[in-house]
Order: C-alpha cells, then sequence, then structure tokens
C-alpha cells in the first residue's frame, strides 16, 4: 500500500497534517509507503490525480497503484487515524 501525500511548503494546513501524521505513525503500526509530492513542483505527477486546489491531499493507493481512498483539506487527527484504519493502511501496536 501506497501513501500520496501531495501539500506545498508554504500550506499552514499540510505542516499542520504533516505533525499530525507523524504522531499517529509513532502510535500505529504503518502498512504504507509515502511518496511526496509538492503541489507546485511536481505539476506532472500531481496531475494524474485530478485534484481540486483545496490541500493537503492524502491519497491511498493498493498494490496495483489503484486508488482506494483519498482524504482532502485539514481534518483532525481522529479523521485522519480514521481514515487510515478503515483503509486498513495501520495497525495497533
Amino acid at each position: 500500500m501506497k501513501l500520496i501525500r501531495i501539500s506545498t511548503i508554504y500550506c499552514m494546513s499540510c505542516i499542520f497534517m504533516n505533525e499530525v501524521l507523524k504522531k499517529i505513525e509513532k502510535k500505529y503500526s504503518v502498512l504504507y509507503e509515502i511518496q511526496d509530492l509538492d503541489y507546485d513542483n511536481d505539476q506532472e505527477e500531481v496531475e494524474k490525480y485530478n485534484l481540486k486546489p483545496v490541500l493537503p491531499v492524502y491519497i491511498l493507493l493498493d498494490e496495483n497503484s489503484k486508488e482506494i481512498d483519498r482524504l482532502v483539506g485539514e481534518k483532525s487527527k481522529s479523521e485522519l487515524e480514521q481514515f487510515l484504519i478503515n483503509n486498513g493502511a495501520i495497525n495497533e501496536k
């Protein structure tokens, strides 16, 4: 499983969500690899995901690179945690 994280360095919501994700990753066993994409600098790759101009975006892909689910915008820790749990991306340690 892969988690695509799309953000920018100047996006305050992206910075907040990156810190939230770090806390979740410390709490759980992670079952994904992360690929970071910059909305501005990785335009060719980002365009593949048909995004609206709301960041950050977290996209979970299965082992065949097919999209499982996505989370868009600033969310609470519990919302991001539930997104990852519901999609089988994390297990309790």
